[in-house]
C-alpha cells in the first residue's frame, strides 16, 4: 500500500517550476478528469494520495481502480493498493499523465492562498 500516515508540509513551487508533490492544486480544485470520471467536484480530489513524503495522483497511479470505483461506488475496491499489472492500465496511466501535464511544471497560480499553502492541509 502506498499511503503514508505522516503529515506532508511541502510549499507550493512557483508557477512553471517542477512539481514537488505538495498537493496544492489537487487539494484546492479537482482536475477536469476527476470531475468527469470520478464525480469529484470540489477539492480535495478523491484521487489525491500520500506517497513517500509527497502527494501523487491516484488516477495516474491506479486508473483502472479509480475508474471502477467511481462507476461502482458500492464496491469494495481497494484503490490504494498496488494496481494490477495490466498493459491497458499502464497505457491509460501514461495517457492520463500526459493529459494532466505531469512533468510540465506547476500550473497553479502564485497568489496569497497558494503562498500560505502547507497550512491548508491537515
Amino acid at each position: 500500500m502506498l499511503v503514508e500516515t505522516q503529515q506532508i508540509k511541502l510549499s507550493k513551487p512557483k508557477s512553471g517550476e517542477a512539481c514537488n508533490g505538495c498537493g496544492y492544486c489537487c487539494s484546492i480544485q479537482p482536475c477536469a478528469l476527476a470531475e468527469d470520471f470520478l464525480n469529484c467536484t470540489t477539492g480535495p480530489c478523491v484521487a489525491l494520495e500520500k506517497s513517500v513524503g509527497k502527494f501523487i495522483c491516484g488516477l495516474v497511479r491506479n486508473p483502472l481502480g479509480y475508474l471502477f470505483k467511481a462507476s461502482h461506488p458500492e464496491s469494495d475496491v481497494a484503490v490504494l493498493e498496488d494496481p494490477p499489472a495490466l498493459e491497458e492500465g499502464y497505457q491509460l496511466s501514461v495517457n492520463i499523465a500526459s493529459a494532466l501535464g505531469v512533468g510540465r511544471g506547476c500550473d497553479a497560480a502564485d497568489d496569497l492562498q497558494s503562498s500560505a499553502w502547507p497550512e491548508h492541509l491537515s
